[in-house]
């Protein structure tokens, strides 16, 4: 079948750029509100995990309502949901309110990009989905290329609490964009399959092994992807950077991690999933050490950009892995709890590095991520087998 990805430029890229705008925007805007308003690196720490922790939590049960209600309502429901909580997230001037705020648009950013991947899923033929997806990565880097920038700024010139409301408008103008589109008719049945979906206690009877050590790998994979967003902001701020500085480098770490997205496909389908998430892994853990040594701008930037340069070398590996060793009939149970465990590892990262930090000290809490990511490099090197299929 011949499929054309202009068909989904309205319904999937477009909004996926306009979200993952608002994602980066919070990037250096919710560390300096909780600074703002008094709240310890713990806090900033429980503040940063909050959205994935809302993802991690409601994941399974979003999956129920997909099935029931449809991809489309569940999207327009997720942006809704999004613009009130970005909208409250703004309102609030209290640590406890603001963390359940951001709990809350978790849930709908969940409820939004759960929804955009099943109605991927569908729509795109086994044939495309590469290049669908690939394109789809892109977008999403390019929002976070941008919206730390434009979030430092508005949040260090106009107000903190202006990047929260710009989200809500952001998303109410993406929901109306969903809402009048047309969306494709489906017509990929690649995954129908006459026999019942397997339980969620059969994925896990059949797949346990699995999941001990793939399962935790990528835990520890995204564990370290969140800790760069709690650290490079507390040890901006202990040396006495400002927001606008520490938008300016999560932005530029950023624009660097979105230029290999391609490389690295060619990558792991040509030498194997090792060559890049084995190397992104060491770097990701060498970049907290280095860590420990910054005291200037120059030095956190340099920082920044090891962390998004090893960000970006892993870019798409968990997807992939995941698609990889998930079962060939209906992956999709499979895949949902591939997911939790990813999510599960982006939500634990910023409390547990915020709370050594506050306890122990910037220092020691650099140097605890950096030996989880030796227990990854373990298990991606030696536990994990070669995915790639000769």
């Amino acid at each position: 079948m011949d499929f054309k990805l202009r068909r989904i430029i309205i319904t999937v890229y477009f909004p996926a750029f306009l979200t993952s705008f608002c994602m980066g925007m919070l990037a250096p805007t919710i560390p300096a509100k909780v600074d703002f308003i008094g709240g310890t690196a713990f806090i900033i720490g429980l503040a940063v995990g909050a959205q994935g922790l809302g993802e991690a939590f409601f994941s399974i049960p979003t999956g129920f309502l997909i099935n029931k209600f449809g991809n489309k309502k569940i999207m327009i429901i997720g942006m809704i949901g999004l613009a009130l909580s970005g909208f409250l997230s703004g309102l609030f001037q209290n640590n406890l309110a603001l963390y359940f705020a951001l709990f809350s648009l978790g849930i709908f950013y969940g409820f939004f990009s759960l929804s955009r991947h099943s109605y991927m899923t569908q729509i795109v033929p086994s044939g495309y989905r590469g290049k669908a997806f690939s394109r789809f990565g892109g977008i999403n880097r390019i929002g976070w290329f941008f919206g730390p920038v434009v979030g430092g700024y508005t949040a260090g010139n106009i107000g903190l609490d202006i990047p929260f409301y710009i989200i809500s408008f952001v998303a109410l103008f993406t929901t109306l964009i969903i809402f009048i589109s047309t969306e494709p008719k489906i017509e990929n049945i690649d995954n129908k399959s006459d026999s019942k979906p397997p339980s969620f206690k059969e994925t896990i009877l059949e797949n346990k092994k699995t999941f001990t050590i793939g399962g935790s790998g990528h835990f520890i994979m995204q564990f370290l992807r969140q800790c760069r967003h709690v650290l490079i902001p507390i040890w901006a701020f202990s040396i006495g950077l400002g927001v606008e500085e520490l938008g300016l480098i999560q932005s530029i770490s950023a624009a660097l991690d979105m230029t290999l997205f391609y490389p690295v496909g060619l990558i792991m389908d040509k030498f194997g999933r090792k060559w890049t998430s084995v190397p992104s892994i060491i770097l990701l853990s060498s970049g907290f050490i280095f860590m420990t040594y910054v005291d200037t701008f120059t030095g956190l930037m340099i920082v920044g950009l090891l962390l998004g340069f090893a960000n970006g070398l892993g870019s798409g590996a968990m997807l992939t892995l995941g698609s990889d060793l998930s079962p060939k009939k209906q992956p999709g149970s499979f895949l949902g709890i591939w997911r939790l465990f990813g999510w599960s590892g982006n939500s634990a990262g910023g409390p547990i590095s915020g709370a050594v930090a506050q306890t122990l000290g910037n220092t020691a809490s650099a140097l605890s991520v950096s030996t989880i990511g030796v227990i990854g490099v373990i298990i991606f090197s030696f536990f994990l087998p070669e995915t790639l299929k000769e």
